[in-house]
């Protein structure tokens, strides 16, 4: 006998918890449920370097308790993993056998990291909380740590990596954060890191991988070197294979409209598994970051609700931590945008670099150094502004005179 939901969630993170928290706000009735895989009350992914670093407890991780979906009155069906999806049947297959019918489900069931060729034991990526405890055991004894792929894995966990380790970073490109910020950036964040200890090893790949005491690893360049652990940052791919197999529309991600409705009127997607429009470009993209997840999650739970609601779009909106610089990327980042302006101030190692479209409105803005007033270019781009000037940029020595320009 089939388990009857008027709304179901699968995936229990950002996208999935922001659908819950909607959908109880405007309904505290209709029957609600929730799969993932994880056994877990819903936790930050973001914090999980801290975690594996030794900078936080596990505890601090959780982001809601189990009593949250208790007293919201939503079923939990965690530790499960569902293995089919009847669109037009509205219905579930779970690995157990059991089945779950649904009026509306929202796939929120977001993406797996990319691996090697060649592992080890030794070496794990960062996406589940299994994940994360593997890589704090394996980190609290580690005299070389080493990671490959220069991005928002690989980094964090490294800068959060006790300081008596030796530290390796294995960079397919010819700069790190390549998908995240712009060259200048880049350069700048480089010459920041390796004054931390950091060993960059840049155009080069693992290629083989030799287990004794300690890991053996070859690169492609015919180096060596020798390290406790390895921590895989190769990127990720969304979980898109349940809605293939379903017949759903999708492409990179699981391709939705401007409502978050895939290409069954019943069936919604949102977070690193959703392929949904850019504000910026208009195309159809996948922004993987937390904002996106939580902003695409409401908006499909309104949806559901049937209060239609439309998405204006997904930006770039990426803020970290490493190695004590505060980094942020917002919007379109990327030279080729018809303007730019910069401004660094290399005793401070303050950089700030606007991208403007051929209206010089905002479209994108790469921060180094105190990333507080993120918002307020997150803000400038979405609300179309205009940038009044490269000059006021150039002259400005502190944010503060910076608004006083803008004002």
């Amino acid at each position: 006998m089939a388990e009857t939901y008027q709304y179901v969630v699968i995936g229990n993170s950002a996208a999935g918890l922001q659908a819950l928290r909607t959908l109880r706000k405007h309904d505290r009735d209709s029957s609600v449920a929730i799969i993932d895989r994880e056994d877990h009350p819903a936790y930050s992914r973001v914090l999980t370097p801290y975690y594996v670093g030794g900078k936080t407890g596990r505890d601090n991780l959780f982001i809601v308790d189990r009593d949250y979906y208790r007293r919201e009155k939503i079923t939990t069906l965690f530790g499960c993993n569902v293995v089919a999806l009847d669109a037009d049947g509205h219905r579930l297959e779970m690995a157990d056998g059991r089945q779950v019918t649904f009026g509306k489900l929202l796939l929120a069931i977001g993406a797996e990291a990319r691996s090697l060729a060649v592992t080890s034991d030794r070496a794990c990526t960062l996406r589940h909380m299994a994940d994360a405890e593997k890589l704090e055991a394996l980190m609290q004894n580690a005299r070389s740590i080493t990671a490959i792929g220069a991005g928002l894995v690989s980094l964090p966990l490294l800068s959060h990596a006790p300081e008596s380790a030796e530290k390796h970073l294995v960079v397919g490109s010819n700069r790190i954060f390549s998908r995240v910020v712009d060259p200048e950036a880049s350069a700048i964040l480089e010459e920041r890191f390796r004054k931390s200890g950091l060993q960059l090893h840049k155009q080069n790949d693992i290629v083989a991988i030799d287990e004794d005491e300690r890991l053996q690893l070859t690169l492609a360049s015919g180096g060596r070197l020798i390290t406790d652990m390895l921590i895989i940052g190769k990127g990720v791919t969304p979980n898109t294979q349940l809605a293939r197999d379903a017949g759903l529309r999708v492409h990179d991600g699981i391709l939705v409209d401007d409502y978050c409705c895939t290409s069954h009127a019943d069936i919604y997607a949102a977070g690193d598994a959703a392929e949904c429009k850019d504000f910026v470009t208009g195309e159809p993209t996948i922004q993987g970051n937390w904002m996106t997840a939580v902003e695409q999650g409401e908006n499909a739970a309104l949806n559901m609700l049937g209060m239609t609601c439309a998405y204006e779009g997904s930006l770039k909106n990426n803020i970290t931590e490493v190695f004590g610089v505060d980094i942020a990327a917002i919007g379109y980042c990327q030279d080729d945008a018809s303007q730019t302006a910069s401004t660094f101030d290399a005793g401070t190692g303050r950089y700030r670099k606007i991208f403007l479209n051929a209206r010089r409105r905002v479209i994108g803005a790469v921060l180094i150094g105190e990333t507080n007033d993120a918002g307020l270019y997150y803000q400038w781009i979405r609300t179309h502004s205009a940038f009044p000037g490269e000059q006021a940029l150039h002259r400005t020595n502190t944010y503060a005179s910076f608004l006083q320009r803008l004002a």
